[in-house]
């Protein structure tokens, strides 16, 4: 019976989250790839902007449960299915099933054209967005390396980034010289090396988070509430964000 109950609560939660998706929208990659994405406006006055990108074989449905929290500190946050993926929490990867259908490039490394795509999309919402990027696992890696290629986002979340590309690209590479802000966590067997894979960065804000409670979760879903490190992360996190007025 408890047991019952428990699946209840836990399905009126998911809901109650999925309900905080304010809309539902597509936009379009540089190679005519349909992207979808889910918006979660704010309720506070601002133009800053969380882009958020899944890790490999998940949907824009890993960000349900973070979205809901960024929005209370004044992020839209418009979470993204990248083409390389699949399911998570019930939803779906739209963008995936028609990268698949229509025979579109939709290997991990394609997906930058997506990210490029969610970041020029925000430019028509906005005259001044102050954009930031939010990555899990490979996909925290190509936020980085996008923001060392570009001169407009503001600061980078990762979660578990690392060399997943082989010989086809180098992170720690792509990543040297790196001076935007950026904030990086992971579980404490990750952490010598992500260390090294920041290495040659140059930020001068930064956090390198492992958590003291626990080894932690792969990726963004540490910050999910069934993550026994949910509070060490989401503290070291907020602290980070607190800085960006």
């Amino acid at each position: 019976m408890r047991i019952k109950v428990y699946i209840i609560i836990c399905f009126f939660c998911m809901v109650s989250t999925i309900l905080q998706a304010q809309k539902t929208i597509t936009f379009f990659a540089a190679d005519g790839l349909e992207i979808t994405a889910d918006v979660y406006d704010t309720d506070v006055e601002s133009s800053k902007y969380m882009l958020l990108f899944h890790q490999a074989e998940y949907s824009r449905g890993e960000f349900q449960q973070i979205a809901t929290r960024l929005i209370k500190i004044g992020f839209t946050c418009i979470a993204v299915d990248l083409r390389y993926g699949n399911e998570v929490n019930f939803v779906n990867n739209e963008t995936a099933m028609r990268a698949k259908k229509g025979g579109f490039a939709s290997s991990m490394i394609d997906c930058e054209k997506d990210i490029a795509a969610a970041i020029s999309y925000v430019k028509t919402l906005d005259t001044k967005p102050r954009i930031f990027l939010m990555g899990s696992s490979f996909s925290a890696s190509l936020c980085l390396k996008t923001a060392n290629e570009r001169n407009d986002i503001e600061a980078v979340i990762g979660f578990s980034p690392g060399e997943f590309f082989g010989a086809e690209l180098s992170i720690e590479e792509s990543i040297r010289g790196l001076q935007t802000p950026y904030f990086v966590g992971c579980p404490r067997s990750e952490h010598y090396y992500v260390l090294q894979l920041l290495s040659g960065t140059q930020s001068k804000k930064k956090i390198v988070f492992k958590p003291e409670g626990s080894d932690g979760l792969h990726g963004a879903k540490t910050l999910w509430w069934e993550s026994a490190t949910r509070d060490e992360f989401w503290l070291s996190l907020l602290f980070f964000l607190k800085d960006f007025k």
